[in-house]
């Protein structure tokens, strides 16, 4: 029975074909299929990345500039005096200087404050004339020796007025009409105040007239009791003192 079936295998073997060598296929990847609907809200925003901050460039310190000089202060300017400056005093009009005048009593004390009426109804007090040499007169129409005083005191006002002094003549009329019509006649320049009786009383001078020259501060530096001609000269002597010392 063997022997029946060998030469079938054998011619079995034979007609097989031989072997084709066929490239190895490698399978495809799978394509996903793309979505029935497309999706169509619009895509998010991506930011932009930030750009990044150039480096800030190192600023080279500027040199310093060399200290300026210290300015040199100004001199101070003088601050201007209360008064103004006095002019070269004029010759004196009595060259008799007597020593011994203008020591009567009140030397050295201060004017007593007064409140009077001048020929035009006003009030005038003693710091009207404050930082003014005055003259003090005290005097009357009635008074003979004060209307011979009187016209001389003028001359002396004319005189230094610019440089400082004023001639107060206190009356001791109240009618101002009465005193006008004397001043104007003699041609007299002061300032005349009215009704200084009671105020000349309080000097408890004995006759009249009597006067005082009076400095800047208020303080009597020359006392004339009555009209003396011969002490004009002294009494015009303290007027200028007083002007060069103020």
């Amino acid at each position: 029975m063997l022997r029946r079936l060998a030469p079938l295998a054998l011619l079995a073997v034979a007609c097989k074909p031989a072997p084709v060598d066929t490239p190895a296929v490698e399978p495809e990847h799978a394509t996903p299929m793309a979505s029935a609907q497309p999706d169509v809200s619009e895509p998010e925003a991506v930011a932009e990345p930030e750009a990044e901050a150039e480096p800030q460039a190192e600023v080279e310190p500027e040199p310093e500039a060399p200290p300026e000089p210290e300015a040199q202060p100004e001199p101070e300017t003088p601050a201007p005096s209360d008064t103004k400056a006095v002019a070269a005093l004029p010759k004196p009009l009595f060259k008799n200087v007597k020593e011994s005048c203008g020591r009567d009593p009140g030397v050295g004390t201060k004017l007593k404050p007064f409140r009077l009426k001048n020929l035009e109804g006003k009030e005038v007090t003693q710091g009207k004339y404050r930082k003014r040499i005055m003259l003090v007169n005290f005097w009357g129409t009635w008074c003979a020796p004060c209307l011979k005083e009187l016209p001389e005191f003028s001359r002396l006002y004319r005189r230094y007025r610019k440089h400082g002094m004023t001639l107060v003549a206190i009356a001791t009329d109240e009618d101002a009409a009465a005193v006008k019509a004397l001043i104007d006649k003699k041609k007299i320049k002061a300032k005349v105040l009215l009704g200084g009786e009671e105020y000349a009383g309080k000097y408890g001078a004995p006759n009249f007239p009597f006067s005082y020259v009076v400095d800047t501060s208020g303080t009597i530096i020359g006392s004339y009791h009555g009209f003396k001609e011969d002490c004009m000269g002294k009494l015009e002597a303290d007027i200028r003192a007083a002007i060069e010392s103020k």
